[in-house]
């Protein structure tokens, strides 16, 4: 009944716009049959069904090509399924029928934006200065055509100062002609994992609540040392994927877990989980809901972990005031308390969050530089990615936009840099994609905003912590220079008794374990410096048992 009366109020709503475009143009007559089809494209728009509503938009194009409304609809179609090229065609068509279409008052936005989505930047300028000065102050105060203008003229300044990166489109071993996002790799380069909706994931089925495409499920792949390139994905093993939404935020530096979105559209609605991976390596668990203070009733996404597994970085859409929250996204920071519960939980203040959207957070290996995308800061056009270091006194400094080419008119988002600082990996819209998004790698080696000023190189540190009888200790490890006795940080291991933590390279270390019933062990470690490699050290512990104590009976 709902939507029987939904289509009916469009159907007035049609008719009406269309008496006023035969009065303005006088173009063939609508039947009222083919007003009713207008009338269920209309609600297949608002449903965010486009695929469906350019359907039939396109069948009544046949009959009525010159209809402005039937031109200015399928634009709109065209510009939600992102083909702006095929949007710019059907809004020059309106301009065409009629230069001055004053039933559209937002036409000159809209072409503008189509055009600045296509690349069109002078003309972009120009409907845009068109529609400040033929618009009604109100139509102009709802879109603010003035934020567009600047991102355009930023654009124009960045495209011509490129920077010296190269990037390259991975190929169909990671992407296909569905979106591909989000990826993420190890500390150690060798496991990337990443969120796809192709044909084949979980269930196969299509989310006819929200944008008729199919579910999201999280995709692995492994690094090829021989070939150099990446192996074949699939959907991961385990417990993660479900025929819901299951989609990728990041991987845990160690590889052991995985962080995830997941949206049932009932009991959880946009939240975080965690899934960790079995022993012995070859299966996810059942992700768990991760609680308060990460978790709440807005939405929660995007997730990193820093590679001592202390802190959490996410993104939440909490309107809490009182955490200093700024704008639609905020990303907040988190300590760890014990093995799952997290507290003291931070905004990261106006340096790092704005009025705009922040999204896809990610924490390097070295623990202090951050990237991040956001339409709040100065954009090329949609979400650019920035980078921001730690500095001294614990604030970030002030975000760089990383620069055209990475940056484009586009959103691009998810930036991960590899940690040896040569490799990044992103998801973009570019024009050879497969899909609507897909992943690229960008070699950055001769990027100087990501390769100077570097203090160390990044190194890897991991081992076990074992019983004097082969048993897997939990244990806290305490990480010592060896030349200072400064103690460098304090971490724990997971249920199997394995550490894993980054540190500059060329360095020696002292690694201490201490567990309940033990005897403490250090070792002393040496970790190596290359130029060509990632340096990983690897250092085993043997803690022995305490001896049980005798109880002293009192007239022995």
């Amino acid at each position: 009944m709902k939507k029987l009366l939904s289509i009916f109020l469009l159907l007035i709503f049609v008719g009406v716009y269309a008496q006023e475009n035969e009065k303005a143009n006088k173009p063939k007559p609508i039947s009222p049959k083919d007003k009713m089809k207008m009338a269920d494209a209309r609600h297949q728009f608002l449903e965010r069904n486009y695929r469906g509503a350019l359907n039939l938009y396109r069948e009544l194009l046949r009959t009525y090509p010159n209809n402005i409304t039937l031109n200015y609809r399928t634009a709109e179609c065209h510009f939600n399924l992102k083909r702006y090229d095929l949007a710019v065609d059907y809004f020059q068509n309106v301009k065409n029928i009629n230069a001055n279409p004053k039933n559209l008052p937002l036409f000159y936005f809209e072409f503008g934006r189509a055009l600045q989505r296509n690349g069109q930047l002078d003309e972009a300028l120009e409907a845009f200065e068109k529609f400040k000065a033929t618009a009604k102050k109100k139509h102009i105060k709802q879109t603010n055509p003035d934020k567009y203008i600047e991102q355009i003229k930023y654009a124009q300044v960045q495209m011509q100062n490129p920077i010296d990166v190269k990037i390259i489109h991975l190929d169909k071993k990671i992407n296909s002609r569905f979106p591909e996002y989000s990826p993420s790799i190890t500390a150690d380069g060798k496991t990337m994992i990443f969120t796809s909706r192709r044909s084949d994931t979980k269930g196969g089925g299509i989310d006819k609540e929200s944008d008729y495409k199919f579910f999201e499920d999280v995709y692995i792949s492994e690094w090829n040392e021989e070939e150099q390139d990446w192996e074949e994905a699939y959907p991961i093993e385990g417990k993660i994927n479900t025929e819901g939404h299951d989609a990728a935020l990041s991987i845990s530096k160690d590889g052991n877990i995985i962080f995830l979105y997941r949206n049932d559209g009932n009991l959880y609605i946009g939240d975080i989980f965690y899934s960790k991976r079995s022993k012995d390596g070859k299966k996810w668990g059942t992700p768990r809901y991760i609680e308060k203070p990460v978790n709440t009733s807005y939405f929660e996404s995007s997730a990193s972990l820093s590679a001592d597994g202390n802190y959490l970085y996410f993104v939440s859409e909490r309107p809490d005031k009182k955490l200093g929250a700024m704008g639609h996204g905020d990303i907040y920071l988190v300590e760890r308390i014990s093995r799952n519960k997290w507290g003291n939980i931070k905004n990261l203040g106006p340096n790092i969050n704005t009025p705009g959207d922040e999204i896809s957070v990610f924490i390097h290996p070295d623990g202090k530089t951050l990237f991040f995308s956001s339409d709040g800061h100065k954009t090329m056009g949609g979400y650019d990615i920035f980078m921001s270091k730690k500095q001294e006194d614990g604030t970030w400094s002030k975000p760089v936009n990383l620069g055209y080419p990475i940056n484009t008119i586009g959103d691009d988002m998810h930036f991960i840099l590899s940690t040896d600082n040569k490799t990044a990996y992103y998801d973009t819209e570019r024009e050879d994609t497969y899909g609507e998004r897909d992943i690229y790698k960008i070699d950055v080696s001769n990027y100087s905003i990501l390769t100077a000023g570097k203090d160390y190189s990044v190194a890897i540190l991991k081992g076990s912590i074992i019983g004097n009888s082969a048993e897997d200790v939990e244990a806290e490890i305490t990480i010592k220079d060896k030349a200072t006795g400064e103690v460098i940080n304090k971490i724990q291991t997971n249920e199997y008794g394995f550490y894993f933590i980054t540190l500059p390279a060329g360095k020696t270390y002292i690694v201490e374990a201490s567990a309940e019933g033990y005897e403490s062990n250090s070792e002393e470690v040496s970790i190596p410096e290359y130029d060509d490699k990632i340096a990983t050290a690897v250092k085993d512990i043997i803690l022995q048992k305490k001896a049980e104590e005798v109880p002293v009976i009192e007239g022995e």
